[in-house]
């Protein structure tokens, strides 16, 4: 790795769990930018494939860029305080938690999401950093 990038880089503690959180962190404040750039749906209704048109509006589309950034906050600000921080830690581990929960319901009990390309990311997401979190946890904290 490049030295002068080394310092920005969150510890590592021999893991990868920091740089993982700092990556899903970066990508998703983009994806959170794009739903107030883009008055085009088109990423939103790939992940609510099945909603109803008038169902993913700009308006919903920029609310749940909103809570995005807001994960993505507690997410990144994790990346740098995870060691030994039984807070932070819990925190993060709770909006992959909450976000596993909102795409599972969505999927299997409103139905407005189907399993496919649009929904895959988030459940993969959310779901494998739940549970690496709660495999490392002993580890971190």
């Amino acid at each position: 790795m490049i030295p002068q990038f080394r310092s920005i880089l969150p510890y590592s503690k021999g893991g990868y769990l920091p740089s993982w959180l700092l990556f899903i962190s970066v990508v998703s404040i983009f994806n959170s930018l794009q739903t107030y750039q883009t008055p085009d749906l088109t990423l939103t209704r790939r992940v609510y494939e099945n909603a109803p048109r008038n169902q993913v509006t700009n308006l919903s589309a920029r609310t749940f860029g909103t809570w995005t950034l807001i994960t993505s906050i507690v997410r990144f600000y994790a990346a740098y305080h995870l060691v030994g921080n039984k807070p932070v830690y819990d925190m993060c581990m709770w909006t992959f938690a909450v976000a596993g929960f909102h795409f599972v319901s969505e999927w299997l009990v409103f139905r407005t999401c189907k399993l496919g390309k649009g929904l895959a990311g988030p459940l993969v997401v959310s779901s494998v950093s739940l549970v690496w979190m709660w495999m490392q946890k002993e580890w971190y904290v």
